[in-house]
């Protein structure tokens, strides 16, 4: 009980009510900083968490890829051909060797890992595409998981680890992917490449393209001496994107108006072909054979700078995985410049 002296006890309850109000407040305000800041690490963990996860799962496989992006395809062949020459051939080749007494693990090891071990070479080939996906607008998955390519980086790592075990231990193993390697992953590499973009040519699509070129030459105020077409088939498909396909034509059907431009009794001619190498392989052929007299040679397109005529076509043909041909003809046409590629 109070007396009419104690006055200051109210005041001194409010201010108790006063500091425990506050000390609840501050402590409130603690609580919340700190499930905001738990709040915040949480969600960047599950940003950086989200981030990793699409890295990680996002993107093409190469054969979507070159679906999405025909382009993509002679870095593919590049890759390809590197991969079955150098890591296929010349090093992995040695795996089955494991099964003859008088080769030395050792030496099979070194094939394996030196100067730089088999599954990073392929890992990098494959990186290079990556790159080349990446200049194209396409995202490619990671090595791992890609169909092709992961499971070749996969067994070529396990050779490695295998092989520099002491013993004989893993012999089997190591036969069993010698196997696949010439097996299915050589498979796997030759369906990619049949992957690859087909255009087809028929008289069509050969007399548009003819059009435009004697379009643009009409503007420049050039001679123009209407081709004639002779075609093997009445449709050929050739394993070039049609834009690269178009280029080459139309460079060679200007290079050889350009030769006749001077001539009273001019002729052109366009040529499709099917062939076979020296090998029997199957061939397709574009060619524009003309009237005129002098006749480059293959040397001479060999040096020519990059970037204009026959040079833009020697470039093409190449990245295309073909190869440039001049050939003398007897008769009104005097030679045929052109293109084959494997069909």
């Amino acid at each position: 009980a109070t007396g009419p002296a104690d006055t200051w006890v109210p005041a001194a309850r409010a201010r108790a009510v006063a500091l425990a109000d506050g000390r609840r407040a501050s402590a409130e305000a603690r609580r919340l900083r700190r499930r905001r800041i738990e709040l915040g690490a949480g969600v960047a963990v599950a940003l950086a968490l989200l981030a990793l996860s699409r890295r990680r799962w996002r993107g093409k496989s190469v054969s979507a890829a070159l679906g999405r992006r025909p382009e993509l395809f002679p870095e593919v062949a590049r890759a390809i051909a590197e991969l079955r020459h150098d890591v296929l051939k010349h090093r992995a080749g040695v795996l089955g060797a494991v099964a003859d007494p008088q080769v030395e693990r050792a030496q099979v090891l070194r094939a394996m890992i030196e100067p730089r071990p088999t599954s990073q070479v392929v890992a990098a080939l494959y990186e290079k595409l990556a790159q080349a996906g990446r200049g194209a607008g396409v995202t490619l998955k990671t090595v791992e998981r890609d169909p092709t390519f992961g499971p070749l980086v996969a067994d070529l790592a396990r050779a490695e680890q295998l092989l520099a075990r002491p013993g004989a231990a893993g012999d089997g193993e190591l036969l069993a992917i010698d196997g696949r390697l010439r097996g299915e992953h050589a498979d796997r590499l030759a369906a990619l490449l049949e992957r690859g973009p087909r255009t087809r040519l028929d008289a069509a699509v050969l007399s548009s393209w003819i059009a435009g070129v004697e379009a643009a030459t009409r503007r420049a105020g050039l001679p123009w001496t209407a081709p004639g077409l002779s075609l093997a088939d009445l449709r050929l498909d050739f394993p070039v994107a049609e834009p690269a396909l178009g280029a080459i034509f139309a460079n060679l059907l200007r290079n050889a108006e350009a030769a006749v431009a001077q001539q009273s009794d001019a002729r052109v001619v366009v040529r499709l072909d099917r062939e076979r190498d020296v090998t029997g392989r199957p061939l397709v052929s574009l060619f524009v054979g003309d009237s005129a007299p002098a006749a480059p040679t293959l040397e001479a397109i060999e040096t020519r700078e990059s970037g204009r005529g026959l040079a833009i076509v020697r470039d093409a043909v190449r990245e295309w995985r073909g190869h440039l041909v001049v050939r003398p003809e007897a008769g009104a046409v005097t030679k045929l410049i052109g293109a084959c590629f494997p069909s």
